[in-house]
């Protein structure tokens, strides 16, 4: 596969959808599990901001084809020699990491990566994880995707702004919410498990719809 081909979407939206899809896709036989990560910047967890964290967790997923199987050999292989070091360098650096991402790759069809709220990471240091990703893509033999999704920060769109991007805005999907909300709200009325007592239903279903949709925001 030409690595050319290898595709990085920033998307400034959530990214829920794009795992479950994936996952789905998964459990339908048609790509291999997704390997994802959901940064957030919270002193209790520094893990989730840290790129070399994030990284290893990366190579953790990748490490087996599927939940249950063995582990891949370059994963076997690295955990031999930092054994054989005493484990005196600690955990995966930001090179070693990319590095066994590079080589588990190969032994995938397809790899896809995903990462919720990149702008959670710490700006000083995201800059790093993104430099990694774009070594991924460019050294991979096989098909990589990587979905990022994040606010717009200034230093994350300058970076990737010669890849494919989608941004989406709350006036931009005001009518989505609008008709998601009516449909759930007439289903749930439908199939009595809202304002089956109601003698006023029409009145307080039409208030209900529209103060979702405004406590919604956009979202």
């Amino acid at each position: 596969m030409d690595p050319s081909q290898n595709t990085h979407y920033l998307l400034m939206v959530n990214s829920s959808i794009v795992i479950e899809d994936a996952i789905r896709a998964f459990k339908a036989d048609q790509s291999p599990f997704p390997a994802f990560f959901y940064c957030s910047r919270n002193a209790a967890e520094p893990a989730r901001s840290n790129p070399a964290a994030i990284l290893a967790s990366i190579v953790r997923q990748l490490s087996s084809l599927q939940p249950g199987y063995p582990l891949l050999e370059p994963v076997v292989t690295s955990y031999q020699r930092k054994e054989a070091e005493g484990f005196a360098s600690g955990q995966l650096s930001i090179e070693e990491s990319c590095a066994l991402i590079i080589h588990l790759t190969e032994h995938y069809p397809l790899t896809t990566i995903i990462i919720d709220a990149l702008d959670e990471c710490i700006p000083e240091t995201r800059t790093d994880l993104l430099e990694a990703f774009e070594g991924v893509l460019q050294e991979s033999t096989h098909l990589v995707k990587i979905f990022i999704s994040s606010r717009d920060d200034q230093d994350i769109v300058c970076r990737l702004q010669e890849y494919p991007s989608l941004k989406i805005a709350s006036y931009k999907n005001k009518d989505d919410i609008a008709a998601f909300v009516t449909a759930e709200t007439n289903g749930l009325i439908q199939k009595k498990k809202l304002l089956k007592f109601s003698s006023s239903k029409e009145q307080l279903q039409k208030l209900i719809i529209d103060q979702v949709i405004k406590g919604a925001d956009g979202m």
